[in-house]
């Protein structure tokens, strides 16, 4: 295809849906590059800084795409490599393990992971799951690592951003359960309806903020961190994906053939699915953000480009120094809630024509 701009049909999917698929978007000398060099180490989840896993997209022609549709921005200089290694092989077993797990979808950029503390120790101590760790170190990561507990000392923001989650198939996803990425339809706009309404409630934007408690019980007394808040949820369009052997409806899986890509909406709620095929599933994702002119660290490797799912801070969490006239955080909170102003080539696209009619695919 074509990597130079959108047809106005996949303009108007991007508007609707949240994603649209690129079919034979890579070229083959360069996926086959990239899977010779992750098939070295099969088992690892990397985070790939390396020229031969980049050039899936600054040489693939994703980033003059990128930067039709998008706008300017900085180059990756890493990815997210993920490969889900296959689980069952039998079909019973793998019928009746997708019954038992059922994969939530998330927002990325959020303090993530299962609490230190269990429910019991939280209500004990005179704290709530709704407010646990509001109060907390603001250079604290995750219970995983992940994105730090706060992205600004003043605690405003609890949800790292980017514009787009660019994502590159480098092998065949088309029956159901190959563990597919996936995401819930559509719900982008919810989304970004939540960010607008807990900001004009006073904030924090995120996880502790208005309607979004911090933690979310699980059993065994446990508590989880990164959980979409019901109240979100709740708003989500009722889309369904139905296909023989899928068994989440809500989720619709991005069924990709090796060399297609994904292009996302940082505010789609999505999830990786269990890979229950006979094959490995190998993903590389880019996370991208429009260009801040006033940023200093555009392309600065202390950041992560193309990995990091909260570049306003470094990608280890350190905290960066900026100018005063520039506040990266408050910029973040205004994209965030206003998430087509950083898609330059989409301004065209009238959301108001574009509203989900279809609301069950079936194949």
């Amino acid at each position: 295809m074509n990597l130079r701009s959108l047809t106005p049909e996949q303009k108007c999917l991007l508007k609707r849906d949240g994603y649209v698929v690129l079919e034979d978007a890579i070229d083959p000398k360069i996926a086959a590059r990239a899977t010779e060099l992750i098939c070295q180490e099969p088992t690892r989840i990397v985070h790939g800084e390396n020229p031969t896993i980049n050039d899936l997209y600054n040489k693939s022609g994703l980033r003059v795409l990128m930067q039709e549709l998008m706008g300017e921005h900085s180059a990756p200089v890493n990815a997210q490599v993920a490969v889900t290694l296959p689980k069952f092989a039998d079909a019973v077993v793998r019928r009746q393990a997708s019954k038992a797990s059922h994969p939530q979808a998330h927002v990325d950029g959020g303090w993530s992971g299962l609490c230190p503390m269990k429910v019991s120790e939280i209500q004990a101590s005179g704290q709530t799951l709704a407010t646990w760790g509001c109060d907390g170190d603001p250079k604290s990561m995750g219970p995983a690592g992940g994105a730090p507990l706060w992205q600004d000392k003043e605690r405003r923001l609890a949800l790292g951003s980017y514009t787009a989650l660019v994502g590159v198939c480098l092998s065949d996803q088309i029956a159901p359960l190959a563990g597919q990425f996936a995401v819930r339809r559509g719900a982008h706009e919810s989304v970004e309806r939540f960010f607008r309404r807990q900001r004009d409630q006073g904030g924090p934007i995120g996880g502790g903020g208005p309607d979004w408690p911090r933690l979310q019980a699980l059993d065994q007394d446990n508590a989880f961190a990164g959980i979409m808040p019901p109240s979100m949820v709740d708003s989500y369009p009722k889309t369904r994906f139905e296909m023989d052997d899928w068994p989440w409806p809500e989720l619709t899986p991005v069924r990709m053939y090796k060399g297609d890509a994904v292009i996302a909406l940082h505010s789609l709620p999505h999830t990786a699915t269990p890979n229950m095929s006979d094959e490995p599933r190998m993903n590389v994702y880019f996370r991208i953000r429009r260009f801040r002119q006033q940023n200093p660290y555009e392309g600065d490797r202390v950041v992560g480009w193309g990995v990091s799912d909260h570049p306003d801070r470094a990608l280890n969490g350190d905290f960066l120094e900026y100018p005063a006239s520039y506040d990266p955080f408050q910029t973040s909170i205004e994209r965030m809630c206003d998430h087509w102003s950083e898609w330059d080539g989409m301004r065209d696209i009238d959301s108001a024509s574009y509203q989900l009619t279809e609301l069950t695919l079936s194949v």
